[in-house]
């Protein structure tokens, strides 16, 4: 801190920090996610573990932990902009975005100079360093003609430093780039001022300066409420955070401050605090608490430097920065518990006026005034940011932004094109669930939502409103042909029956398997003048192998009509490519049952009629809406949204059930 308010405001900072750092959901911060294998194993030789359970096992209904909930960077910025009502480039000014904006590319280029090298990754304070791709080095491609190694990447505007890294050994700066710092070895890493062209950099992200969310194995979603854990590392950033966020706020006052420079300052501060600290906290502030605040207000002597030091304080309280769902003595949460447990599943961000007034009234005590909340949110705008948000993690694709892929196969490859990618796996799944509502579209959709860029890579002609739907060639259906899909579960310069195979079967089917073992080997080598399916024909012919390829190699066989990128072929290695499959077992493992398909359409289709993607589907909004991963006392409940989805064929039935749910509104 280095004004003399923020130094006078140290003492009550110190003491929120400690209280902050001692609040925490219930559980373990969760490990990082594991790199992933080109082999997998089940327990015991059977296939895996089907997650999905036995129908009517359970019985009763499990009520989750009472518990505090960290927002998420993503929530904290929603957050942010709506309680000061912060108009477009708001925090933007004289480009003081830069390091918080939103991510526009960053082109890369080393020159070979005649030599020969295996590989050439950038690595730097933007991914942690990172000594290897497998640890998320940016990997840069062989442009022969050019004799030049290049890439691009989507990066936040910032100052960064990085090298590059030959053959997974050699760190060298930039020899293109003139700027440079010291690397603290005796060497120099390059330095570079990343900013965006007009328009793309004019966000204002608080929350860029927030640690990653860990996400903990076999949990998708960034909002696991075990690990919310705050360490004296995110402290200092929530500090930080807090400071930016104010200054930004009091340049933009209008939008959230009840009173003017003309107002008594008594009473300006009075207001101030019962009306913001209401919206901040998403409940009514006690009496103590509504004294404390006013009293750092006029404490300062002028309202502008009151109102920064109450904006910081309030900004890092465990009040503001944690979801409050512990419930009464019956279980049951309060009516502003409630009111925030459905804007953020649903928004992504605090309740407005009409939610805050309903919890006031007493509304959300009842079952229909929940379920009337619950559909006015998800028939509102909003919800299509939470549930976009939804999709990308549920189907991991997120990865396409900065995935490995070889620029020499791939010289159309760019960060647009990535972008588009993502955007219409968000769009559609967002239109599938909000607006269609029929489950059976995600998987057999002969449509998209494509921009001109991506609608070229398919070879279709975009329609000329992005927001209308772009027909897809009929080698394509639904999420399977979607290239954002392709395009994660595959290698840099080869398809991948095994990482599509396994997609299919964790997240559309959330059938699980066990970790490879040891001497599982990788990618096979025989042929190289073979096809992929000649190559990995070799984990069905192994009986060691086969006790789990055989569900997910005949499966992944079936996406072989689309390269490493997502595009289409016909051909590999001047060879044709067989495109059908067998999605067998498709109800559970281990149920020996064959579904051969002959391409991705009959995939879809097999997909759209069959309950488990159903089950799966439930499953991962019920982990989305909780914030943790199902026990097996969960059963129950994610049993009751299958039910739902199954007899009304409409995700928007499955969504209302799962937040009107006893075990939503009530905790043990």
């Amino acid at each position: 801190m280095t004004d003399g308010v923020s130094r006078r405001a140290e003492p009550w900072a110190l003491l929120l920090i400690a209280a902050l750092a001692g609040c925490r959901g219930d559980g373990r911060a969760g490990e990082g996610e594991s790199g992933g294998s080109e082999s997998v194993t089940g327990g015991a030789g059977t296939g895996g573990t089907d997650t999905q359970g036995e129908p009517g096992a359970c019985e009763g209904v499990d009520l989750g932990q009472r518990q505090l909930r960290l927002l998420t960077r993503r929530e904290y910025d929603n957050t942010i902009r709506d309680l000061f009502a912060l108009p477009p480039g708001a925090g933007c000014e004289d480009d003081s975005c830069a390091g918080v904006g939103v991510a526009c590319p960053l082109a890369f280029e080393l020159p070979a100079g005649g030599q020969t090298w295996a590989s050439v990754h950038v690595a730097g304070s933007f991914n942690a360093w990172a000594g290897t791709v497998a640890a998320g080095g940016w990997a840069l491609g062989f442009d022969e003609g050019a004799d030049v190694w290049r890439g691009d990447f989507d990066l936040d505007p910032g100052t960064y430093q990085y090298k590059f890294v030959i053959d997974g050994s050699n760190w060298v700066p930039d020899p293109g780039n003139p700027d440079g710092a010291p690397d603290g070895f005796g060497g120099e890493n390059s330095v570079i001022v990343h900013t965006c062209p007009p328009g793309q950099g004019d966000v204002f992200s608080p929350a860029s300066l927030l640690p990653v969310e860990s996400r903990p194995e076999g949990f998708a979603f960034d909002n696991n409420a075990a690990a919310g854990l705050v360490t004296a590392v995110h402290a200092d950033a929530y500090l930080r955070a807090a400071e930016r966020v104010a200054e930004v706020a009091l340049a933009h006052r209008e939008g959230w401050l009840p009173c003017g420079p003309g107002d008594p300052l008594a009473a300006c501060a009075e207001a101030f605090v019962g009306q913001f600290g209401r919206r901040a906290f998403r409940r009514p502030l006690a009496a103590e608490e509504r004294a404390r605040y006013v009293a750092l207000v006029t404490g300062e002597g002028d309202l502008t430097s009151g109102l920064r030091v109450a904006l910081q304080a309030m900004l890092i309280s465990p009040g503001f920065l944690y979801r409050r769902e512990v419930g009464g003595e019956d279980g049951r949460l309060g009516g502003d518990e409630v009111a925030s447990a459905l804007a953020y599943t649903l928004w992504g961000t605090l309740p407005d006026a009409a939610l805050f007034a309903a919890a006031d009234a007493g509304t959300l005590s009842s079952a229909d005034g929940v379920e009337a909340e619950v559909r006015r949110l998800l028939a509102d705008p909003r919800a299509a940011a939470a549930i976009g948000a939804f999709a990308v993690q549920w189907l991991g694709v997120e990865p396409i932004l900065t995935a490995d892929k070889s620029v020499a196969q791939f010289p159309g490859i760019n960060a647009a094109l990535r972008r588009s990618m993502l955007e219409e796996t968000r769009r559609f799944v967002t239109h599938v669930m909000l607006a269609d509502g029929r489950p059976g579209e995600l998987f057999a959709a002969d449509y998209s939502f494509l921009d001109p860029t991506l609608a070229a890579f398919y070879g279709v002609a975009a329609a000329g409103d992005p927001s209308m739907t772009t027909p897809l060639p009929d080698t394509r259906a639904g999420l399977l042909g979607h290239a954002s899909v392709l395009g994660t579960y595959a290698h840099s310069d080869q398809s991948s029956p095994i990482r599509r195979g396994l997609f299919v079967r964790r997240n559309l089917l959330c059938q699980e398997f066990g970790p490879p073992p040891a001497n599982a080997g990788g990618v096979p080598e025989v042929d190289p003048n073979a096809t992929t399916r000649e190559r990995f024909r070799q984990h069905s012919d192994d009986d060691f192998c086969r006790a789990c390829h055989q569900y997910i190699d005949e499966l992944g066989f079936g996406f072989e009509r689309f390269d490493a990128l997502g595009g289409y072929r016909e051909q590999e290695n001047g060879m044709p490519v067989e495109p059908g499959g067998d999605m067998n077992d498709l109800e559970g493992l281990g149920t020996n049952t064959h579904a051969p398909y002959t391409d991705l359409r009959a995939l879809g289709a097999q997909l759209a009629a069959a309950e488990s993607p159903r089950a799966c589907l439930s499953r991962q909004f019920f982990r989305y809406s909780r914030g943790q991963h199902e026990a097996g006392a969960d059963q129950c409940a994610v049993e009751a949204l299958t039910t739902t989805l199954t007899e009304t064929d409409d995700v928007r039935e499955m969504i209302v059930a799962a937040l009107t749910s006893p075990g939503f509104l009530h905790r043990k």
